[in-house]
């Protein structure tokens, strides 16, 4: 049977590096196009979303209930959250699922009647459930499921990260030259998309394109150690969640980056177990995905020329039962220095209620500039402590 490979990486300050191969099933069939082209008439859904990069959260109806999901095109299926097993009927199998950390085991469903907008998510076949606790602290919200490729890949999907907003298309007969940059994308034996790109002027990879990185993208590990004993890259530890643990991993800064046309410098890659670019870098521009007829389009958007950061705190943090909770605090950091520590809880940042915070939000303040005043009010037991450190920049 063939391998179908589902991930999904939120690579933040404690990043979610969720990767799971279950042995069956495959990719949907590719449609037909049937329109003359992407005009509103040919719009099946639109949705709003979070501007300039955020996670891409959509509702899906099941059973007259409302439930987010995540957009994720580096998972092969649609994945509900093992709380919803009572309702998805009989389990087919029981499938030895893959990840970046241990194997775990992964049961697979026939797809229950669910819609994103006026479209059926049973089309897509197959589900499979798996516990998405860790993905929810890591993005401090209630993560149900992800939207993956057998569902994806029959539709033509627009985000446009400037306007907060992202389309279902029906597959146009001719492409739109307003689309911007036209890419071929392949399908890895796993049927997740992938694009062709260069770095440091030569290193031809391909990457996996995943909406549900937060992170600009990560390097294969065979790749990333290529680079660091051919040229001196500081590297930075970081932290990775994954369905069977927290791993660690490192990051550095590559000088540039090529698609087609496009130049990118100064960008923070992970290293990990595939080479990914995520919404980090897909923020930078309108992205097009044309999945049936295997093309991505970009068009430059606002934060195009956006400086690549990482955390500057030492701080990782997760959204625990309504509180924001710090996992851990790296050795010698800012944080650290501070006096904050593990299972402390953030009140305030600043002035503000910590918990009116979106985690990616906090968490881009907490990369917002080398010496960055941060001001927090903890509290650890009965002691409350406001305190205060200044950001530095790690690589």
């Amino acid at each position: 049977m063939k391998k179908v490979k589902y991930y999904m990486s939120l690579k933040v300050v404690l990043g979610l590096f969720l990767s799971v191969m279950l042995l069956t099933a495959g990719c949907a069939d590719k449609p037909k196009s049937t329109s003359d082209g992407p005009t509103e008439q040919n719009i099946l859904a639109e949705f709003a979303i979070a501007k300039g990069g955020g996670p891409i959260l959509l509702p899906v109806t099941f059973k007259g209930k409302e439930y987010l999901f995540l957009l994720d095109t580096g998972c092969s299926h649609m994945v509900f959250d093992t709380s919803f097993k009572h309702e998805l009927g009989d389990a087919k199998r029981i499938e030895r699922a893959l990840t970046s950390g241990s194997p775990i085991m992964a049961e697979v469903f026939d797809a229950p009647e669910a819609f994103l907008g006026p479209l059926n998510i049973q089309d897509c076949g197959e589900v499979t459930c798996i516990d998405l606790e860790m993905a929810s602290s890591v993005l401090g919200r209630r993560i149900n499921g992800f939207i993956g490729m057998n569902f994806l890949r029959k539709y033509i999907v627009q985000i446009d990260f400037d306007k907060g907003s992202l389309s279902f298309l029906q597959p146009p007969q001719k492409q739109n030259s307003r689309w911007g940059n036209e890419l071929s994308i392949s399908y890895n034996p796993l049927g997740i998309p992938q694009i062709t790109a260069n770095i440091l002027d030569g290193i031809k990879v391909d990457f996996v394109i995943d909406t549900a990185g937060n992170s600009t993208g990560g390097l294969n590990s065979n790749i990333f150690k290529q680079i660091l004993s051919e040229k001196e890259i500081k590297t930075s530890e970081i932290l990775l969640a994954t369905a069977s643990g927290v791993i660690r991993s490192r990051e550095a800064r590559i000088s540039n980056l090529s698609v087609e046309s496009f130049e990118y410098q100064d960008l923070i890659f992970g290293e990990g177990n595939w080479s990914y670019l995520g919404l980090s870098f897909l923020s930078r521009h309108i992205v097009t995905f044309d999945f049936p007829n295997s093309r991505m389009y970009l068009k430059k958007g606002k934060e195009f020329k956006k400086i690549d950061e990482t955390d500057m705190s030492g701080l990782h943090l997760l959204r625990i039962s309504d509180k924001t909770t710090v996992y851990s605090v790296d050795e010698g950091s800012p944080a650290q220095k501070a006096g904050i520590r593990a299972n402390d809880i953030i009140l305030k940042v600043g002035n503000k209620d910590a918990n009116t915070y979106d985690m990616w939000e906090l968490r881009r303040l907490l990369m917002s500039g080398d010496k960055h005043k941060i001001m927090m009010t903890t509290k650890r037991g009965d002691d409350v402590k406001a305190l205060s450190f200044l950001l530095k920049k790690k690589i």
